[in-house]
């Protein structure tokens, strides 16, 4: 199961940050982009899960379009796939 939600890049100092604007306090960071894309991703997928598990609605996906982004900030969407599992009953 993978769902696509955005992902805001920008440098912060010597590191690279990656937030989720869908997910306040879900971010992922690194020492370059693609370090911060793939911190994102495990962090996402995490969010995702909790969310699932605790039975609460994932919230609608921001296009990018739709998003304001400030100087040195960078938009783009990250494919987040869970976990296979024998049985996805307990989503509902």
């Amino acid at each position: 199961m993978a769902f696509d939600y955005p992902v805001i890049l920008r440098k912060q100092g010597e590191r690279f940050l990656a937030t989720f604007p869908d997910f306040p306090g879900c971010y992922g960071e690194g020492s370059d982009r693609l370090d911060a894309m793939e911190d994102a991703r495990t962090e996402g997928v995490n969010c995702i899960l909790q969310e699932l598990e605790e039975g609460n609605p994932l919230p609608p996906r921001t296009l990018l379009d739709e998003l304001c982004l400030d100087e040195g900030e960078e938009a783009v969407m990250l494919t987040l796939t869970l976990p296979r599992e024998e049985n996805w009953s307990w989503l509902g």
